[in-house]
């Protein structure tokens, strides 16, 4: 086609195709059609016209019929810009092969509106090379509208599914999620990397044979219907399950830590399930580690319990092998005796501890039996046989090969006679590689094992000995009681410097203020003298003191002052309280108290730290109260929670405006509510920085602080968390986001009595 600027206005050639017999049946048919019949004449040179307009273009395009009829360029011109090019090329496409022309495209109207419209018709070639096209134009701008909307949705869908899908990849922990039929629908790579690949394949139908994927090892014995999955499909929130499992990619097996919840529609309809998995190893071999490690060091206590509080070695000696082959895991444990006094020297297994399939190997041989190993003990602290079969002395293999052992460890015991005790473990059912710690654990058994050898040989020597063994104890007691002593004195001694520390600030307050207080009162004395001197009359000099001096002002700052000086003694006397409290030294009486009148009376004594300062505003105090609130509980000790916490806020308010951190007006709100008819709730929160989580770990631990050295010994919260959660029986909770701010709540129940039945 032609460009608009060469399109021409042409006169149809030759007569419309509505006769004029039928011209108004037609034409009152084309009106009442949706949309817009027309008929467009092309002519050879690029002239174009409408012939025929329905009243549908009114509707459409704003135009009437004879708008467009005189002057068809009025229709065309309201194409579209971003659109004119492809209908000039369908128009051009559909006159050269005279196939039917549709198209769809936006028209700007007169008005500003914009609509959307499907063009279709048939092109029809005259003999004078006119080309007629017959047709109709629809407004379909809703329908595209609702498209595009569509279209968006969709994107945004799309994007959030791109974004979930990200979310699942990077996470560190298993996400699965499965239909209400258990058939999987999300299994996230780290999910993939605990439970092995190809997991997510297997139906439910087939999780019982697959006890390597869901099903826990004989650790942990799990019937299918309490794994977390299976419970989420069955509506149950199952929470913290802690599984242990083993597949091909993980052989030596995970634990893992599983929560689950139950995936219900609008209606609550169970539509599946989902479980998050963590991988716990670590933290259950640290678990084990410690738990081993704690079981050593009770059976080392124990053993050392027994030396100090009693001489019976047959005792000390059994319970000693007990322990260390329940600990080792050792089939046999023996203690045995070698005498070389008598001819020929033997050695005597006199205690053993031992699986009961095995036979016993007490009794008394002779030392030849074992080869060089009585020599090997005389030279070396530990023989150490992983493998019989290796070990170097053919005689003792031998003895070990008959007995049916695998794996040997012997320990010498010195004593101070001439005899030498020796402790052996045996694995009989299979070799073991003796570890370093075992033989620590197996070191430190020896060590006091000796001690009670000793002990036991001094015991039994004769009767001119036991005056100097009786004066032995008594100073090891002494001695014992002195390093208790010391220790008590020490910790005593941190915690008396931790209090002479925070006594010192109000201390220098109220002594501070006492400076100004003297100075005032020896103005006001020497005002009075003068006064007096010149009694009634004022003397000029009087008058100039009094104005030097600003006697009102004095008169209203001493009374303040006075106040100053009660507020830095009544903190020295909560510190001594806070101090006495966390010891279990305040026993005060329990009793019903209107909280509220707590609460006032602590900001009455902080109400000077409230006020504004030179680089502060005033500190704002919301109150929301519930009346009355009447609890039965310790005053003294409640109060003193209210006085550590506002005077942290207090802290952390200051702390943010010398920082420049915050930047609007510092509050405090305090609210007071009944959770039910048993329990209250106080909650203290105040606008400031926030506390990092990493300190709300460790906010309640004793001697934690943040402030520096000299602002504070960190027993504030402690105290006040001991008040609440042992003597109260309630809870104290941080709830804190940096830059949120910070909110303690405090809940105890209303009558303690009730809570002690």
């Amino acid at each position: 086609m032609v460009s608009q600027e060469e399109l021409k206005l042409a006169v149809p050639s030759q007569q419309s195709p509505a006769t004029e017999h039928g011209e108004a049946w037609f034409r009152k048919l084309a009106d009442n059609l949706p949309g817009m019949i027309y008929q467009f004449r092309l002519s050879p040179d690029g002239a174009f016209s409408f012939p025929f307009v329905s009243l549908g273009c009114q509707e459409l395009f704003e135009l009437e019929p004879h708008e467009i009829r005189e002057n068809g360029l009025r229709l065309v011109s309201l194409i579209h810009p971003e659109d004119l090019p492809g209908f000039d090329q369908s128009v051009a496409h559909s006159a050269q092969t005279l196939n039917p022309w549709r198209w769809e495209g936006r028209f700007c109207l007169p008005s500003g509106q914009i609509k959307w419209i499907e063009a279709a018709s048939r092109p029809e070639r005259y003999p004078n090379g006119d080309i007629v096209w017959d047709g109709m134009l629809m407004d379909v701008t809703r329908r595209r509208q609702a498209e595009e909307a569509q279209d968006q949705t969709q994107a945004e869908l799309q994007a959030q599914q791109e974004l979930s899908q990200l979310i699942l990849n990077s996470m560190n922990d298993g996400v699965i999620v499965a239909d209400e039929a258990g058939k999987f629908l999300v299994f996230n790579p780290a999910a993939e990397k605990l439970f092995g690949n190809g997991a997510m394949e297997i139906d439910q139908a087939d999780w019982s044979e697959h006890y390597g994927l869901f099903l826990p090892d004989t650790v942990t014995p799990f019937p299918i219907e309490a794994l977390p999955l299976v419970r989420t499909l069955q509506g149950e929130e199952p929470q913290n399950v802690e599984m242990f499992i083993r597949h091909a990619q993980a052989p030596a097996g995970l634990w893992l830590l599983i929560s689950g919840k139950p995936l219900k529609d609008a209606t609550g309809n169970l539509k599946g399930g989902m479980i998050v998995c963590r991988d716990v190893s670590d933290r259950k071999a640290t678990e084990a580690q410690l738990q081993d490690y704690a079981e050593r060091q009770a059976m080392l206590n124990r053993l050392a319990t027994q030396i100090r509080q009693s001489l019976n070695l047959d005792i000390v000696i059994a319970t000693t092998l007990r322990a260390v082959r329940d600990l080792l895991e050792a089939d046999h444990c023996t203690f045995c005796w070698f005498n070389p006094e008598v001819e020929p020297p033997t050695w005597e297994v006199v205690k053993e501890s031992k699986r009961k399939s095995y036979s016993s190997f007490l009794g008394l041989y002779p030392a030849d039996i074992v080869g060089s190993v009585t020599r090997l003990i005389r030279e070396q602290p530990v023989i150490q046989i992983d493998t019989v079969a290796q070990f170097s002395d053919p005689i003792y293999r031998s003895r070990l090969r008959s007995l049916g052992i695998k794996s040997a460890i012997l320990l010498p015991i010195p004593t101070n006679s001439e005899r030498i005790g020796c402790l052996a473990c045996y694995h009989l059912s299979q070799a073991h590689s003796w570890t370093a710690s075992e033989i620590e654990l197996l070191q430190a058994v020896i060590d006091q094992l000796a001690i009670a050898l000793n002990q036991a040989e001094l015991y039994q020597q004769s009767q001119t000995k036991a005056q100097e063994l009786a004066q032995t104890l008594q100073e090891l007691q002494r001695t014992q009681s002195q390093m208790l002593h010391s220790e008590k004195m020490s910790s005593l001694g941190q915690l008396v410097a931790g209090v002479a520390h925070e006594i010192n600030n109000p201390v220098n307050f109220i002594y501070g203020n006492l400076t100004h207080a003297e100075d005032y009162t020896q103005d006001l004395l020497r005002l009075l003298h003068l006064y007096q001197k010149h009694y009634s009359a004022p003397h000029p000099e009087i008058r100039d003191e009094a104005e030097t001096i600003d006697l009102e002002f004095l008169q209203a700052d001493l009374p303040k002052l006075l106040t100053s000086m009660r507020v830095g003694a009544d903190r020295i006397q909560k510190i001594v309280t806070s101090l006495r409290t966390f010891s279990r030294m305040d026993e005060a009486e329990m009793k019903e108290v209107d909280i509220h009148e707590g609460i006032d009376s602590t900001l009455m004594i902080l109400q000077n730290r409230l006020k504004a300062k030179s680089d502060r505003p005033e500190i704002q105090v919301i109150k929301q109260y519930i009346s009355p609130m009447r609890v039965e509980c310790y005053a003294g000790q409640l109060n003193q929670v209210f006085m550590n916490i506002l005077a942290n806020a207090i802290d952390a308010l200051e702390e943010s405006f010398s920082k420049r951190i915050l930047d609007k007006a510092p509050t405090i709100t305090i609210c007071t509510e009944r959770v039910n008819c048993e329990w209250v709730r106080i909650a203290i929160a105040d606008n400031g920085p926030g506390i990092p989580l990493d300190v709300q770990k460790q906010l309640f631990d004793p001697f934690f602080t943040t402030k520096p050295l000299g602002k504070g010994i960190g027993m504030g919260m402690a105290i006040s968390h001991q008040i609440i959660m042992e003597k109260h029986r309630g809870n104290l909770i941080c709830c804190s986001a940096a830059g949120e701010g910070t909110e303690f709540i405090i809940q105890i129940p209303s009558a303690q009595s009730v809570v002690k039945q």
